[in-house]
This record gives structure tokens, C-alpha cells and sequence, in this order.
């Protein structure tokens, strides 16, 4: 067994724990769940707000959150020598892809100082997971597990600062995100060249 293997085994952990207590710290200190106030009734007045009902959204997130733990995990085992650590380094990835993203994507809205976490923050944050999984299947085999966290890290935060400061040209149809082109492609014309959502 080569000497950077052995030693690999004590970066890694170590790596992981510091960045997922990092992480911890940052929620701890700058997040907070949506309280749900915008959505739909008001307690100190009679009217109601039509705002969309933040669970119209939650089949979205199970099909983006499926895709992201079990299509990309079980899509790498098809490689004989990688077959087994690509589903666990899969998850390893994705879950802190997660919480990274929604840190990430956070920080550019801001409420009171604090990041309001709600199903559509949640949405993005596996969207840009989903960058990071796509770049693990080229080079998984060719990079340690700690090369893939720093991809991580950083494949996450210049994919949130790309969604937040791009500004899509007039007329144009921005394909810059997947967020921006998977509704596009839930659509289809009707036979009076109406657009229709499929449900």
C-alpha cells in the first residue's frame, strides 16, 4: 500500500469534521426556518395573501432530491473499481453539498441577518449539489475524497454567485442554470399555440 494512503485515511476524516463543524457553526449562527408569514393568511387581519403555497412545491423537491441522492449515486456503479465508493462518496458529497449550497445561496438574501431557509432555497441547494455530482463523474477515480470536498466547496460557491449575479439579456432565454431550463422543459404547445404545463 502506497505511504499517501495511509495518510489519506487521516486527512480525510479530519477534513470532514472540521468542514461539517464549520458548517454547523454558520447554521447555527445565521440560519433560521421560514416562519410561514406570506403564506396565505395573516392572524392580525381578515385578509389573505395569494402567494403560492410553499407545499406546492414539495413533489418538485422529492423528484430533484431522488435525482440527486439516488440517480447520481447509483449512475457511477456501473465502474468495476469504483462501483462501491462512488455511492458513498455520492452521499458524503451530496449532504454537504446541501448544506454548503443552502450557506451559499443564503448569503446573497439575506433577511434581518439571517438566511431564511424555505422548500425553494432547498430546491436550489440541490440544483447546485447537482453541478458538483456531475463534475464527481469525471474525475471520480482520478481525485482523493479530499480533493472532491474543496471541489465541493468551491464548485458550490461560484455556482451561487453565478445564479445570483447573472442577468439574463432582454429577449433572451437564459440557459446559465438548470433551475431556469427545467420548467422550460416541462412544458409543451397545444394544438392552439398555447403553452401547457404537464402535471
Amino acid at each position: 500500500m502506497p505511504a499517501y494512503a495511509t495518510n489519506m485515511r487521516l486527512k480525510f476524516p479530519i477534513l470532514a469534521l472540521i468542514f461539517e463543524i464549520i458548517t454547523i457553526i454558520l447554521f447555527g449562527v445565521f440560519v433560521d426556518y421560514d416562519d410561514g408569514k406570506g403564506h396565505g393568511h395573516d392572524p392580525h387581519s381578515n385578509e389573505t395573501h395569494h402567494e403560492g403555497n410553499p407545499m406546492d412545491l414539495y413533489p418538485m423537491f422529492q423528484d430533484v432530491h431522488v435525482m440527486i441522492f439516488i440517480g447520481f449515486g447509483f449512475l457511477m456503479t456501473f465502474l468495476k473499481r469504483y462501483g462501491f465508493s462512488s455511492v458513498g462518496i455520492n452521499l458524503l458529497l451530496a449532504a454537504f453539498g446541501l448544506q454548503w449550497g443552502l450557506l451559499m445561496q443564503g448569503i446573497w438574501h439575506l433577511v434581518d441577518g439571517k438566511i431564511k431557509i424555505d422548500i425553494f432555497k432547498i430546491i436550489n441547494a440541490d440544483f447546485s449539489t447537482a453541478t458538483v455530482l456531475i463534475s464527481f463523474g469525471a474525475v471520480l477515480g482520478k481525485t482523493s475524497p479530499v480533493q472532491l470536498l474543496i471541489m465541493t466547496i468551491l464548485e458550490i460557491t461560484i455556482f451561487s454567485i453565478n445564479d445570483d449575479q447573472h442577468l439574463p439579456l432582454p429577449g433572451c432565454l437564459c440557459a446559465l442554470c438548470l433551475r431556469h431550463l427545467q420548467p422550460r422543459g416541462a412544458q409543451r404547445k397545444t394544438g392552439h399555440g398555447q403553452e401547457a404545463t404537464l402535471r
